[in-house]
């Protein structure tokens, strides 16, 4: 009907709901709508500004306005903020505003979750107590604590990615936030004394922990789970190992890994990326594991191309041997830039040596039945094959391998066939599956 203004006629819970799917900056200029939609913003519970890439010669001053746009609209919001998330672009030349919108929003009292991005160069800040906050995700940031902090009581989820924080605060903030059940812990330092990385060392000790990912890296002295009783799934990464580390760095976060292992034994659910794999091939590893995975159900390896290398299949083994109920495996394969300069390094490992196992594998005998993997090429697959030939040769029980894989020509795929139909299998009803992903999005 004509002369119906319908946008104004909305619920204003239906407008709420609407501004709440906006960044900041859009839900400012609704108030151009009508009246009705005029202070609405204002009233908003969260608070979500991205900076956005300027290329413009004018950028230093259009960075300024952007930055003193967000302290406006972040001083007119009228109510609680329960959320706030902001990527902020910080130059050395550009004046600091950050610390100001994080005291802003302490001021309120209200603050559940926070998500903090720093873009061009790092910033410190100090973090305020937020007496509610159950969520901190923070990235590229160098963070310093209140004095008189204790913990978050009710915080619930743990991100630190790149972030530079003293021995004394990470140690305190996990401790003091006694309802923890996430953590996630990627290339974290202390950069709080001095320009330099200084390494870490951190203990969990987290009652309610489900999920614990943590990576070792030339910046982590120590990693060990101390209690953590409702642990589920463990994700161990190495990823920031340049490509071709020394030995003795490989064998260094080989034992770490063992140590922080040692403390996930009760795990339902274990990732691994390929450096991790790597320096545990490089550890003395008894035939014998030395740490069993009771709880066991999944095991993900995660960026890994397995070439036939005698030591990775020493930790393959090891793997499987130290888990008596595994049902799934799941490999996510892709081949690491510039690994091919290693490969001359490598110990190959014959076929005869790979086909049938030796006692002590449960798993295999009782309880594995599915095996997923991912590869970027079918062409790839050949550095599997020792692997998917162990597997195939000795699962009793396996029913299902599904290859998920992109862009390749039915020549390929068909020569594969072939080679999987000469393949002895151990399991009469074992399957394997090819699954082309190349149009999936």
């Amino acid at each position: 009907m004509a002369g119906v203004d319908r946008i104004s006629a909305l619920p204003e819970e239906t407008k709420m709901f609407i501004l709440s799917l906006l960044p900041i900056t859009d839900a400012v200029r609704t108030s151009v709508l009508s009246p009705s939609w005029r202070h609405l913003w204002t009233l908003l519970p969260g608070f979500a500004a991205d900076v956005i890439f300027v290329g413009a010669p004018d950028r230093h001053n259009t960075i300024l306005r952007w930055t003193e746009i967000v302290g406006r609209n972040l001083s007119s919001l009228r109510g609680p903020i329960h959320h706030f998330s902001l990527r902020y672009y910080y130059r050395p030349s550009l004046p600091c505003r950050l610390q100001d919108f994080l005291d802003v929003i302490s001021q309120k009292d209200a603050l559940q979750t926070i998500s903090l991005y720093c873009v061009g160069h790092r910033l410190q800040v100090q973090l305020p107590f937020f007496r509610l906050l159950r969520d901190l995700d923070l990235s590229w940031l160098d963070i310093i604590l209140p004095s008189d902090f204790t913990g978050f009581e009710q915080l619930t989820s743990l991100k630190l990615r790149r972030v530079g924080i003293s021995q004394q605060d990470i140690q305190l903030l996990i401790d003091g936030s006694k309802k923890l059940t996430s953590i996630d812990c990627l290339l974290c330092s202390d950069r709080i004394n001095d320009d330099t990385e200084q390494p870490l060392s951190v203990t969990f000790n987290c009652p309610l922990l489900k999920y614990l990912c943590f990576n070792f890296c030339k910046n982590s002295a120590e990693a060990r789970i101390i209690s953590a009783p409702s642990l589920e799934k463990a994700c161990v990464t190495a990823s920031s190992l340049v490509i071709a580390p020394p030995l003795e760095k490989l064998v260094w976060v080989g034992v770490a890994t063992l140590r922080f292992l040692a403390g996930a034994a009760q795990v339902s659910h274990l990732s691994l990326d390929l450096d991790v794999l790597k320096s545990l091939s490089r550890v003395d590893v008894p035939p014998t594991p030395q740490i069993h995975f009771h709880q066991l159900r999944c095991l993900e390896l995660i960026g890994v191309m397995f070439y036939m290398d005698r030591r990775m299949y020493k930790v393959f083994c090891s793997l499987l041997r130290s888990m008596p109920f595994l049902e799934r495996l799941e490999l996510e394969c892709d081949e690491p830039m510039g690994y091919e300069e290693r490969l001359n390094e490598l110990d190959p490992i014959t076929p005869n040596e790979y086909k049938k196992k030796e006692a002590g594998y449960l798993c295999l005998d009782q309880t594995l039945r599915r095996v997923a993997i991912s590869i970027e090429s079918l062409g790839d697959i050949e550095n599997l094959m020792w692997m998917i030939h162990f597997i195939l040769l000795n699962a009793n029980v396996l029913e299902l391998m599904k290859i998920k894989y992109s862009n390749d020509n039915s020549k390929v795929k068909s020569s594969l066939l072939e080679k999987f139909c000469e393949v002895e299998k151990a399991s009469s009803v074992s399957q394997v599956v090819f699954v082309d992903i190349t149009n999936e999005i």
